[in-house]
C-alpha cells in the first residue's frame, strides 16, 4: 500500500512540477478597471439601491434625484435629509444628486464626494 501511495504522489508531483517551475510563463493580470460612478438614474436614492427597476426622476431646486416608487418620490420631495448621505472616507455630507456613486455586491450603493474618495474606499 505504501508503494502505491508513493507512486501516486510521485506521479502527481511530476505532472504538477512544470506549472511551478521557474521556466513557466508568468501569468498576466488583467488591467485594473477604472472605477466609474453608477448612473444616478439607476439608483433609488431613498432605498439606496440600484438595478431594482426603472426610477422616477424628481427635480428639486434644479437638481435631479431618483426614486423607485411613489413613496420614495414623496420622501425625496418632503424629507430633505433623504437627499443627503455621508462620504464614508471623509465623513462629509454629500448631496446624492451630485455624488460619485458605487454599487455594492448586495445591490446597495455608497455615495462619495469624489472619485478620489471612492477609490480610497475601494482600495
Amino acid at each position: 500500500m505504501k508503494k502505491i501511495t508513493a507512486f501516486i504522489l510521485l506521479a502527481l508531483v511530476s505532472i504538477a512540477a512544470p506549472a511551478f517551475s521557474a521556466q513557466a510563463a508568468p501569468v498576466k493580470q488583467a488591467p485594473a478597471q477604472a472605477l466609474q460612478s453608477l448612473k444616478h438614474s439607476d439608483v433609488c436614492m431613498v432605498q439606496n439601491r440600484h438595478g431594482i427597476m426603472k426610477m422616477i426622476p424628481v427635480e428639486i431646486d434644479g437638481k435631479m434625484y431618483y426614486g423607485c416608487c411613489a413613496g420614495c418620490v414623496g420622501k425625496l420631495k418632503f424629507s430633505p435629509a433623504v437627499r443627503f448621505s455621508k462620504d464614508p472616507v471623509t465623513g462629509k455630507e454629500v448631496d446624492k444628486a451630485s455624488a460619485f456613486i458605487i454599487g455594492n455586491r448586495d445591490g446597495t450603493v455608497t455615495y462619495f464626494e469624489s472619485k478620489e474618495t471612492a477609490e480610497q474606499f475601494s482600495a
